[in-house]
């Protein structure tokens, strides 16, 4: 297929709402549903995470964070964001709605094309994005002034967590000086060019240090491989390898090659990876 698409600095992100804007998102949906079972069971929790853009060196990268050891899941490559706050974020949401601070590529404000802006699903968008946005601030110091909102994704829901992830995605309009905080070990740029290469993705197979027999560390999953600029590999899997994977299915449909791993990796899980609690010693 042709990727000069991916090398268009205007015509890219505006090539990625449209795809967007037609796309049926399920924040509603998920969002309901969440509610109800937190109504009678456990807690079941929320995070908004963003897909972040930058165009960089004539082509379009991904930014990503790994996440450092002082977190659960340490180790992972996450797109920035964390946890709703039923507070804090509903309060950003307000502050949005009132001043339209965030607009899409076009200048229009949040929300899905043609569609109501008090809309539920548009109001739950917004939300999110802002809970994203906050957390990003956090973790890498983006400002919320600084980014054009391109659209949604599906939510994904984790297998082994009581967890689902509300993903929005947005362009960075101007380069900044990060600012990690301490859950981030290091920023991981991906120019989108690589994830169009059939021969870029692996089958990763997860063990533990302590041994464990767990049966969820037997199980093997398509990842995404990136040098780390030392001789050794950071791993791009799970939910993230998912969204951004489906992210780029929902742009280029059928040309967005199909994925068959061209060889195994093996990637070394802390003890409290599960459990996201490490033991005191």
């Amino acid at each position: 297929m042709n990727l000069n698409i991916l090398s268009d600095r205007d015509g890219f992100p505006r090539f990625v709402a449209r795809r967007l804007g037609t796309f049926q998102t399920d924040f509603t949906q998920k969002h309901t549903e969440i509610s109800r079972t937190n109504q009678k069971i456990r807690k079941h929790l929320e995070a908004g995470v963003v897909v972040l853009l930058e165009y960089h060196n004539g082509e379009y990268l991904i930014r990503l964070i790994k996440r450092s050891d002082s977190v659960a899941q340490s180790g992972d490559i996450s797109c920035p964001g964390g946890m709703f706050d039923p507070t804090i974020d509903s309060l950003l949401h307000h502050i949005l709605t009132k001043t339209d601070m965030i607009r899409t590529i076009d200048n229009l404000p949040v929300g899905l094309v043609g569609v109501d802006p008090d809309d539920e699903e548009n109001r739950l968008i917004q939300l999110f994005l802002m809970n994203a946005l906050r957390e990003a601030w956090e973790e890498i110091g983006l400002s919320p002034l600084n980014v054009s909102f391109l659209g949604a994704l599906p939510t994904y829901s984790l297998t082994y967590f009581a967890r689902t992830i509300f993903p929005v995605v947005c362009l960075i309009s101007s380069p900044f000086n990060t600012r990690q905080n301490g859950e981030v070990e290091k920023i991981i740029d991906i120019p989108l060019r690589v994830f169009f290469n059939p021969d870029a993705y692996a089958l990763l197979t997860v063990d533990s240090l302590n041994g464990a027999s767990d049966p969820r560390y037997k199980i093997q999953f398509p990842c995404l491989p990136i040098p780390d600029g030392h001789g050794g590999e950071d791993i791009l899997w799970g939910a993230t390898f998912h969204i951004v994977t489906n992210f780029l299915k929902i742009c280029f449909e059928n040309s967005f090659p199909e994925i068959h791993p061209s060889r195994l990796v093996t990637k070394t899980l802390a003890p409290h990876y599960l459990s996201g609690k490490k033991e005191i010693s």
